[in-house]
Protein backbone atom coordinates (compact mmCIF):
# COMPACT_ATOMS: atom_id res chain seq x y z
CA UNK A 1 0.00 0.00 0.00
CA UNK A 2 1.86 3.25 -0.78
CA UNK A 3 0.33 6.79 -0.83
CA UNK A 4 1.69 9.60 -3.37
CA UNK A 5 4.72 11.49 -2.31
CA UNK A 6 3.40 14.58 -3.32
CA UNK A 7 0.71 14.18 -0.09
CA UNK A 8 3.42 12.74 2.36
CA UNK A 9 7.31 13.09 1.49
CA UNK A 10 8.47 11.74 4.59
CA UNK A 11 7.61 7.98 4.56
CA UNK A 12 9.30 5.62 3.01
CA UNK A 13 10.08 5.51 -0.51
CA UNK A 14 8.48 2.53 -2.60
CA UNK A 15 11.41 1.16 -3.98
CA UNK A 16 9.42 0.49 -7.75
CA UNK A 17 7.90 4.14 -7.42
CA UNK A 18 9.96 6.98 -6.90
CA UNK A 19 6.09 8.61 -7.10
CA UNK A 20 5.18 6.49 -4.00
CA UNK A 21 5.59 6.22 -0.73
CA UNK A 22 5.17 3.18 1.59
CA UNK A 23 1.90 3.50 3.68
CA UNK A 24 3.91 3.59 7.45
CA UNK A 25 1.11 2.93 9.41
CA UNK A 26 0.68 -0.75 7.82
CA UNK A 27 4.40 -1.30 8.36
CA UNK A 28 3.89 -0.04 12.38
CA UNK A 29 0.94 -2.16 12.51
CA UNK A 30 2.73 -5.41 11.35
CA UNK A 31 5.08 -5.25 14.40
CA UNK A 32 2.24 -6.08 16.53
CA UNK A 33 2.04 -9.53 14.86
CA UNK A 34 6.10 -10.01 14.29
CA UNK A 35 6.49 -9.16 18.26
CA UNK A 36 4.46 -12.34 19.14
CA UNK A 37 6.19 -14.46 16.43
CA UNK A 38 3.91 -14.31 13.42
CA UNK A 39 3.67 -16.43 11.31
CA UNK A 40 6.28 -18.89 12.69
CA UNK A 41 5.44 -19.14 16.03
CA UNK A 42 3.33 -21.20 17.71
CA UNK A 43 3.27 -18.33 20.36
CA UNK A 44 1.29 -15.65 18.36
CA UNK A 45 -1.09 -18.07 18.35
CA UNK A 46 -1.50 -18.53 21.98
CA UNK A 47 -1.51 -14.33 21.90
CA UNK A 48 -3.68 -13.49 19.20
CA UNK A 49 -6.28 -12.16 18.62
CA UNK A 50 -5.44 -9.58 22.04
CA UNK A 51 -6.71 -6.36 22.98
CA UNK A 52 -5.60 -3.30 22.02
CA UNK A 53 -5.12 0.10 24.16
CA UNK A 54 -4.27 2.88 22.02
CA UNK A 55 -4.04 6.67 22.46
CA UNK A 56 -7.31 8.50 21.11
CA UNK A 57 -5.60 9.67 18.75
CA UNK A 58 -5.07 6.58 16.72
CA UNK A 59 -8.25 5.16 17.04
CA UNK A 60 -8.95 5.23 13.52
CA UNK A 61 -5.53 3.03 12.33
CA UNK A 62 -6.56 0.26 15.27
CA UNK A 63 -10.26 0.42 14.89
CA UNK A 64 -10.57 0.90 10.90
CA UNK A 65 -7.48 0.41 8.82
CA UNK A 66 -6.02 -2.23 11.06
CA UNK A 67 -8.94 -4.80 11.18
CA UNK A 68 -9.31 -4.23 7.35
CA UNK A 69 -5.27 -5.03 7.02
CA UNK A 70 -6.02 -8.30 9.02
CA UNK A 71 -8.91 -9.51 7.54
CA UNK A 72 -7.72 -8.84 4.45
CA UNK A 73 -5.10 -11.06 5.34
CA UNK A 74 -7.42 -13.81 6.60
CA UNK A 75 -5.63 -13.02 10.07
CA UNK A 76 -8.60 -12.74 13.14
CA UNK A 77 -8.86 -8.95 14.16
CA UNK A 78 -8.37 -7.94 17.99
CA UNK A 79 -10.80 -8.89 19.91
CA UNK A 80 -11.49 -5.27 21.45
CA UNK A 81 -9.75 -1.57 20.69
CA UNK A 82 -9.78 0.68 24.08
CA UNK A 83 -8.98 4.08 23.60
CA UNK A 84 -7.90 6.61 26.53
CA UNK A 85 -7.20 10.16 27.01
CA UNK A 86 -3.80 11.35 26.87
CA UNK A 87 -1.22 10.85 29.83
CA UNK A 88 0.46 14.03 30.91
CA UNK A 89 3.26 14.72 33.15
CA UNK A 90 3.42 17.59 35.16
CA UNK A 91 0.20 19.02 33.33
CA UNK A 92 1.59 18.67 29.79
CA UNK A 93 0.96 15.53 26.98
CA UNK A 94 4.03 12.83 27.64
CA UNK A 95 6.04 12.82 24.71
CA UNK A 96 9.22 10.98 23.96
CA UNK A 97 9.85 14.22 21.94
CA UNK A 98 9.55 16.53 24.61
CA UNK A 99 11.16 13.76 26.87
CA UNK A 100 8.61 14.17 29.78
CA UNK A 101 7.83 10.48 29.76
CA UNK A 102 7.72 8.45 33.02
CA UNK A 103 9.75 5.29 33.32
CA UNK A 104 7.33 2.72 34.35
CA UNK A 105 9.53 0.50 36.43
CA UNK A 106 10.25 3.40 38.62
CA UNK A 107 6.23 3.86 38.84
CA UNK A 108 5.52 0.81 39.67
CA UNK A 109 8.33 0.67 42.50
CA UNK A 110 5.98 3.71 43.83
CA UNK A 111 2.50 3.03 42.72
CA UNK A 112 0.34 0.23 43.04
CA UNK A 113 -2.95 -0.69 43.06
CA UNK A 114 -3.85 0.53 45.90
CA UNK A 115 -2.59 3.73 45.03
CA UNK A 116 -5.50 6.97 45.65
CA UNK A 117 -5.81 8.79 43.07
CA UNK A 118 -5.15 11.85 45.28
CA UNK A 119 -1.45 10.63 45.74
CA UNK A 120 -1.27 9.99 41.87
CA UNK A 121 -2.13 13.70 41.74
CA UNK A 122 0.53 14.67 44.54
CA UNK A 123 2.94 12.89 42.11
CA UNK A 124 1.68 15.02 38.75
CA UNK A 125 0.89 11.68 36.88
CA UNK A 126 -2.64 12.13 35.39
CA UNK A 127 -5.24 11.42 32.35
CA UNK A 128 -6.04 14.55 30.34
CA UNK A 129 -9.55 13.01 30.02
Amino acid sequence: MTRSRERVQWGIPCPRDAQQTIYVWLDALVNYLTSVGYPHSQHWRDRWPGTHIVGKDIVRFHAVYWPAFLMAAGIEPPQRVIAHAHWTSNKVKMSKSLGNVVDPFEAASTYDAATSVRERERASLSCAC
